[in-house]
């Protein structure tokens, strides 16, 4: 069984590789052309090539019949390949490309948050990349009777997001802006999206100096997720 594990984890490799170098060398291709690639290159070729070195004496029908089964199969397996990736395409422009921690809905204290029923749904629409019914409202915290702000709620997504948001480059922090202003709203007014490159260079350097570790843990905490 291992002989045979790496034998397909060998194939694996190679197909990877090989889809990986023929998107780079037609990356440019639309994709139904790119299929036709694929389909002659990993079908249409390997077959033929078969019936050339096979012994076996083959009727023209049952070559036609082979390449006819073998291309719709092949077709169908493509199909459902890029309906796939198409799906996860869309899933990952609902939240902006970000991955998020799978929370328990069980364990997020509302309390702390002042969330109510429609913010939490809204919170695990986010992380599950699924689009928003209405924004997620950053209410004062009933703890510390500390307003919503954007301290807050960069924090907030650097518990969540997968990997966190801390010092990211410029692309990543204008998909979080844009993540943001769609997302989340403070009781009061709206996310100013033009004062976010500053306020976000500004926490980067508080949070570097640990300002806000009690506030990690706070929320954490509060998320269930210390």
């Amino acid at each position: 069984m291992e002989r045979l594990g790496e034998i397909f984890a060998n194939w694996l490799y190679h197909s990877r590789k090989e889809f990986k170098l023929l998107w780079v060398r037609y990356g440019l291709l639309t994709t139904d052309k790119l299929s036709i690639v694929v389909l002659i290159l990993f079908c249409i070729i390997p077959l033929t090539l078969y019936f050339l070195i096979s012994t076996v004496a083959y009727s023209l029908m049952q070559i036609i019949a082979s390449y006819i089964f073998v291309t719709l199969l092949f077709s169908l397996s493509l199909l459902m390949v890029i309906t796939w990736f198409k799906s996860e395409e869309l899933f990952k422009n609902n939240i902006q490309g970000f991955s998020f921690l799978q929370l328990s809905q069980s364990r997020i204290d509302t309390v702390f948050f002042g969330f109510d029923n429609n913010d939490v749904e809204n919170l695990l629409r986010l992380i599950n990349g699924l689009p928003a019914v209405q924004k997620i409202v950053i209410r004062e915290t009933p703890k510390n009777k500390q307003s919503g702000n954007i301290r807050f709620l960069f924090t907030f997504l650097d518990l969540i997001v997968r990997g966190g948001i801390f010092r990211m480059e410029t692309k990543p922090k204008e998909s979080l802006n844009i993540l943001m202003s769609k997302r989340f709203t403070f009781q009061d007014s709206e996310i100013n999206q033009n004062t976010l490159p500053s306020s976000y260079s500004k926490w980067c350097s508080a949070t570097e100096e640990g300002s806000y570790d009690d506030m990690r843990r706070d929320i954490s905490n509060a998320l269930g997720i210390s």
